[in-house]
């Protein structure tokens, strides 16, 4: 049952980053955010520190790297919304 959740674990992680891509992908190409929430992206870097903490405080790193991942991606794209807001 643990490498089944292990493994539910790891692909859950791969795809929460993973979901992220596309959009700052899009904005980085078109150069455009117009249709993008600045206010759901910091949000979301808010909520990766909380989980980031979770997981530090509880020593699970595998969910402390996916949520750094995450939240960089988010500041990325909250970023490139102030960049190419519109």
């Amino acid at each position: 049952m643990e490498n089944l959740a292990t493994l539910a674990g790891t692909v859950a992680g791969v795809l929460s980053v993973a979901a992220f891509v596309p959009q700052a992908w899009r904005i980085f190409r078109r150069k455009s955010a117009s249709d993008v929430s600045l206010a759901m992206y910091v949000t979301l870097t808010v909520a990766s520190l909380l989980w980031m903490f979770y997981a530090w405080a509880f020593g699970s790193m595998p969910l402390f790297f996916t949520n750094l991942v995450i939240g960089a991606i988010a500041v990325l794209i909250a970023l490139l919304k102030v960049r190419h807001g519109g």
